[in-house]
């Protein structure tokens, strides 16, 4: 499976974010974060989807959208993130370096149409 590598705690992941460790598990269930395994086998927040927006850090505001698509879709989260860190050949490149670019419709849109 793709994963991402750069990985940072819950923990950390919270202070940069500015709330209690405990509400990380709330942006996951709401679909705004995701959590993937990390070196310790403890949940961990992939680094590049908490970006820094006007001053501050927040979670990157093109994930949400996607993640709701491919649950919608069937994807599993493991499934989801596999997809997200797969090259795309429609994309030229992987859906998460799509969305970090912008590119939300266009990766959207295949990710719907992976549910039919």
């Amino acid at each position: 499976m793709n994963e991402p590598t750069d990985l940072i705690s819950v923990d950390d992941a919270a202070q940069l974010l500015g709330i209690e460790p405990r509400r990380i598990k709330q942006l996951v269930r709401d679909r705004i974060l995701f959590t993937v395994p990390g070196e310790d086998g403890k949940p961990a927040i992939p680094r590049e989807i908490i970006v820094k927006s006007e001053g501050k850090w927040e979670p990157l505001d093109t994930l949400p959208g996607t993640l709701t698509v491919l649950a919608d879709g069937g994807f599993s989260p493991r499934e989801a993130v596999a997809w997200l860190y797969t090259p795309e050949a429609e994309l030229g490149q992987t859906p998460m370096q799509a969305l970090l670019e912008g590119r939300q419709h266009r990766v959207n849109a295949i990710a719907s149409m992976l549910a039919w």
